[in-house]
């Protein structure tokens, strides 16, 4: 990012400079293309098309990708995890439960669990998805947006590293938007959206005053590139380029005494009151500053600080795998087309096989009066066919008819391999979609889902870095909006509920005192461990059943509760509190008073010396409010 700097408030020249990176990159979303046009079987060529039409053979339906890559949605489906807001300061636990209360909210308002799905889908076929978090310029619907953007809208900085492009100098989207759309979004510029699409035509430049419209003629007349690039006059819609770069900055930032480090700021008077009283270090440093730019073509339309309450881009990468030296998204599909394209070219020589004949006839095997030699080649490749033969031929077996059939079953023998060898390459089994495998003991099939587990870790470890970034943003959204507000969150926990309060004010015996400040959270994101899917519920569901049928009946009154919650029976909370109250058991007393004396003792003491570390740990963990 230093060697090529760009400067706030970014200029033509620059832009142009972008532009021409991106042209330059390598050519590999026509392969991410054919890779979906794969998975949407349309891998037949119009050269196969006509091979198979001047055979006689019906269009071939052999596609084998398509089940395979739904497989692997599928264990997406079933292993799908929520958000949970954690921190390290046990002061701050009843805020983090607030705060994985409303992140849940929101993820599910915003149709985030559906976006990262479809981005899923498109990371596997064809090696990269995205998406985007903003809000909802809609004032009617929910304040916060999370869509997923195809991949051809895209296109970022190449030269980044970091799987989250935080080392990237720019990110663009283009979008194509009705014309008068596009000068309603932005009324100041709507006059040179106008000239611009009438090619100038409606105005004499250099004759009027407004220097601003001749200097954006002499940009455009400049620009290297061509009006079809940004404007389709056939459907009236212009291209937007949403341009989302970085640049550097002098700032300063404060050293805590704990290793951390903040950036400095003139409006915090916590921060004034640290810095005099020498409590924290200053330190000179660049900070990277991210801006954001709207072009048509070479004009820019609007150019602002980033309104994100975060320094990231608003669109989060999903990636698949990628190369090594080109660092190009590819995705599962990839590996899979050359089996595929072997199997339909195999199909194909199977229906010529089975429809050839070979004919073996002497000269004078024939009676040419009734057929002729062509009409008997003809006739012969049917089912059903006549052949007049000579009565007085030399030979009585000089007409001989002859199939391939041992040819094939040797055709048949390698498209069967073909279809183990698309197996082999995605890590994708029989056993894992649900068909017949040669595997006879159940050991040896959850063996094989294992392995295909495994294969998948690459993709699913970063789709799951991809989910945590998207709730990244998800929470800086939500703490920038209630920064300074009174809030409440109900938090559930099995069949009861309790209220979580944000930026409240209570009196304590030294004075007032904010009640989890979201100004001073200290939180991050992370995944539950346990997948919150009906599939493993239901496993979950197995597991405990086994587990009570064999526990002791004090045990089991307290474990029929917690099974009939994992069900998806109606009002299981409120049955599970009525068999929580039938068998008195609202707390672990119950099995407490099964355990012997001899153990007994020892528990408590332990129970004693945890509470006491506790109690320990929330005095240590006092943190002033300038941080």
């Amino acid at each position: 990012m230093i060697d090529s700097p760009i400067a706030a408030d970014i200029s033509v020249e620059a832009y142009d400079r972008i532009t021409r990176e991106l042209r330059n990159q390598p050519r590999w979303r026509l392969n991410s293309d054919t890779d979906c046009d794969y998975y949407d079987g349309a891998q037949t060529s119009v050269e196969v098309i006509q091979r198979l039409k001047d055979a006689g053979i019906p269009p071939q339906d052999s596609n084998l990708i398509k089940p395979t890559i739904n497989a692997v949605l599928g264990i997406e489906a079933r292993s799908r995890t929520d958000y949970k807001i954690t921190s390290d300061d046990a002061q701050q636990t009843e805020l983090a439960e607030g705060l994985s209360a409303r992140i849940k909210e929101v993820e599910t308002e915003s149709r985030a669990d559906r976006a990262m799905s479809d981005a899923y889908s498109s990371m596997i076929r064809a090696g990269v998805g995205w998406v985007e978090v903003s809000r909802e310029f809609d004032p009617l619907k929910y304040p916060y947006r999370v869509r997923e953007i195809h991949r051809n809208e895209i296109w970022w900085d190449w030269t980044s590293r970091e799987p989250d492009l935080s080392d990237a100098r720019y990110l663009r989207r283009d979008k194509w938007v009705d014309r008068a759309q596009a000068a309603r979004m932005f009324p100041d510029q709507a006059e040179l959206i106008g000239n611009s699409w009438s090619g100038w035509n409606n105005l004499d430049v250099y004759e009027g005053s407004d220097t601003r419209m001749a200097r954006a003629y002499e940009i455009e007349q400049a620009w290297g590139h061509g009006q079809e690039n940004y404007l389709n006059r056939s459907s009236g819609m212009v291209r937007l380029s949403e341009l989302w770069y970085r640049h550097l900055e002098d700032s300063y930032v404060l050293a805590l005494p704990d290793g951390k480090s903040i950036e400095y700021r003139e409006d915090n008077p916590y921060h004034e009151a640290a810095v005099s009283r020498g409590l924290v270090q200053v330190q000179k440093s660049l900070l990277p500053r991210m801006r954001v730019a709207i072009w048509l073509g070479p004009h820019k339309l609007m150019d602002v600080p980033s309104p994100l309450p975060h320094r990231d881009f608003p669109y989060v990468p999903f990636w698949c795998f990628r190369k090594d030296r080109s660092r190009t998204p590819y995705g599962l599909i990839r590996d899979m087309r050359g089996p595929q394209d072997q199997i339909l070219d195999l199909d194909i020589l199977l229906y010529e096989v089975l429809n050839s004949v070979k004919v073996e006839v002497d000269n004078d095997a024939l009676d040419l009066s009734q057929n002729t030699y062509q009409e008997v080649a003809h006739n012969i490749s049917s089912l059903r066919s006549m052949t007049v033969l000579n009565s007085q031929r030399r030979n009585a077996r000089g007409f001989r008819v002859t199939r391939e059939h041992a040819l094939a079953a040797q055709v048949f023998q390698l498209i069967e391999e073909r279809k183990h060898r698309i197996e082999a390459v995605s890590g994708v089994y029989r056993a894992m979609l649900g068909a017949s495998t040669q595997a006879t003991s159940g050991v040896a099939i959850n063996s094989l889902v294992e392995q295909g587990s495994t294969v998948l870790a690459e993709p699913n470890d970063n789709f799951r870095y991809a989910r945590r970034l998207v709730g990244q943003q998800l929470l800086a959204f939500i703490k920038h909006d209630m920064l300074g507000k009174q809030a409440t969150v109900v938090v559930k926990q099995s069949s009861k509920q309790r209220t979580v309060y944000f930026n409240r004010e209570v009196m304590t015996d030294s004075g007032p005192v904010i009640e989890n400040d979201i100004e001073t959270a200290q939180v991050r994101v992370v995944l539950e461990d346990i997948s919150a899917t009906p599939s493993f519920r239901a496993q979950q569901l197995q597991a405990l059943s086994q587990m009570v049928q064999e526990a002791p009946p004090a045990y089991q009154a307290v474990l029929y509760p917690a099974m009939l919650e994992l069900s998806d029976v109606p009002n299981r909370h409120e049955l599970a509190d009525q068999l929580r109250k039938v068998g008195n058991v609202d707390s672990l007393d119950p099995l407490m008073q099964q355990v012997p004396d001899h153990v007994e003792q020892p528990l408590e003491q332990a129970r004693q010396k945890v509470q006491g570390l506790q109690a320990e740990q929330k005095l240590s963990h006092g943190r002033t409010s300038w941080t």
